[in-house]
């Protein structure tokens, strides 16, 4: 399966849903989302996606899900450049794991296998080799057990 990283930047947007989604996946076992996948047009549904939290510290990966949408075009999120007409591909998110805070940090993605690779991406949607998806998958999956489950305190849907 392929997989994709999808960029959040405090400094261009601060996300004010973060806090709320992730207590919502808490309690459902997933959220959908509308994101952008930058130029990306050739993303299938169903493949993989990795969330990273990029600009400020602390940067790494936050979330994980699956596409369940192909990307199509529309205007850019940011306002500035959807004032010029700036369009950027959309595409629809399943994300199932969903943090504030990384899981797995820029300091974790240092070392080999992770280190050959620059992980300060400048857009969503992009590809990640398979060689590097399937060591983050096993990490990923060994930090989600570590944590364990994050549940919500209310009880309301």
């Amino acid at each position: 399966m392929a997989t994709y990283l999808f960029a959040w930047n405090p400094k261009l947007w601060p996300w004010p849903e973060l806090p709320r989604l992730s207590k919502r996946i808490g309690r459902r076992g997933f959220a959908d989302i509308e994101w952008s996948s930058g130029r990306a047009r050739q993303i299938e549904p169903g493949s993989r996606a990795f969330m990273l939290r990029l600009g400020v510290p602390p940067k790494g990966v936050i979330g994980s899900g699956v596409t369940i949408s192909a990307p199509e075009a529309a205007l850019h999120w940011r306002p500035e450049r959807a004032a010029v007409g700036t369009l950027t591909h959309y595409l629809q998110l399943r994300l199932e794991t969903l943090r504030e805070t990384p899981l797995i940090t820029f300091d974790d993605l240092s070392v080999p296998p992770f280190s050959r690779y620059r992980w300060g991406i400048r857009q969503s949607g992009t590809y990640l080799p398979e060689t590097l998806a399937d060591a983050l998958e096993a990490l990923w999956e060994s930090r989600l057990v570590s944590a364990g489950p994050k549940r919500s305190r209310s009880r309301r849907n």
